[in-house]
């Protein structure tokens, strides 16, 4: 090897170690941490966040995604309002927040028809039919909730008008099945998990799935603080498009689902496929706000007194941060 050859070769060395250590220096850039609000820890219909986070579809979008669960909407509300959280999964109902100065805006359509949500009785009701519910007590969680209102939404179906039926507020869903259980209440309104599990047990009866009462409803919508829109507004767009990725995944891998969520639901395997199957139909595709659906959650607000008067629903969310179609 000539002398030139042996210089050329000892530069090029220095160059590739040179060119490493640059790199090994250089900053890496940690993952975008965002928090994640759901108003309880065990439903179906929040387990997106855990499915996105155990398949790594959150942290190839470079986001480090925290999934935190509250004892109801209320105080889900007041962690975001406090800045606890950035992001909730809440109730079409928590959009009349905005109205009354909440710090977030709505910024996904999240799931549709309430099929997450039933009336259950107990097995040996003489009450065979929603039809045969006239003038019968419902428990609820209470006389403002997304519960109340399917209750009274079912008796205003059969045309009874809202007060139909007697609802009796009890707080959590605990208390509402104790009081169905011990005869005090006719009815009860259920989570679809739930009510499942408590009838293959010979405990309960599924009168009705609410998915079929109201087939054009917000069940669920995704929350941002405004805090997060006007600090990281591409972390924002980030999360919506890697949680609609999941959705996508949830929707094509049955068995890998199940198989994260089985864990975080504690149904058996027979009663989480039958969930799966009734659920994942109901998961906005796009986080589009379907115009009908969002009259119907209007409506809500006055019928249960959220609000005094009908807002003009356009100011209450954007859709400026989804992935494009």
């Amino acid at each position: 090897m000539t002398k030139p050859d042996v210089a050329l070769g000892w530069a090029r060395g220095c160059a590739i170690v040179l060119a490493l250590a640059i790199l090994a220096a250089a900053p890496s850039h940690a993952a975008d941490k965002l928090r994640i609000g759901k108003p309880e820890a065990t439903g179906f219909d929040f387990t997106p966040v855990e499915v996105g986070i155990e398949t790594g579809i959150f942290a190839k979008s470079n986001i480090e995604a925290e999934s935190i669960a509250f004892g109801g909407a209320a105080r889900e509300q007041q962690a975001l309002i406090a800045g606890s959280i950035d992001v909730a999964l809440g109730s079409g109902l928590e959009m009349a927040a905005i109205v009354k100065g909440a710090p977030e805006m709505a910024v996904a359509a999240m799931y549709g028809a309430p099929r997450n949500m039933c009336i259950i009785v107990l097995p040996n009701s003489q009450v065979k039919d929603v039809s045969q519910l006239r003038d019968k007590s419902i428990a609820v969680s209470g006389p403002g909730s997304l519960t109340a209102w399917v209750a009274k939404e079912t008796s205003n179906r059969q045309g009874w008008g809202p007060d139909g039926v007697k609802l009796v507020g009890l707080g959590s869903l605990a208390g509402m099945t104790a009081q169905l259980f011990s005869g005090n209440v006719d009815a009860s309104v259920d989570s679809t998990e739930n009510a499942y599990l408590l009838q293959s047990q010979g405990r309960a009866r599924i009168l009705v799935s609410m998915g079929k009462i109201i087939p054009e409803f917000v069940t669920h919508v995704i929350f941002a603080s405004n805090d997060l829109i006007g600090r990281n507004p591409d972390l924002l767009r980030r999360f919506l498009k890697a949680w609609f990725e999941t959705i996508a995944f949830m929707n094509t891998h049955e068995e890998e689902t199940l198989r994260i969520t089985d864990k975080i639901t504690g149904l058996t395997p027979e009663i989480a496929k039958t969930v799966y199957q009734e659920q994942m139909p109901m998961f906005s595709r796009d986080g589009r706000f379907d115009p009908k659906a969002l009259a119907v959650v209007q409506r809500t607000f006055s019928d249960l007194k959220l609000l005094d008067h009908a807002p003009e629903m356009k100011t209450l969310y954007t859709e400026q941060y989804l992935p494009a179609r």
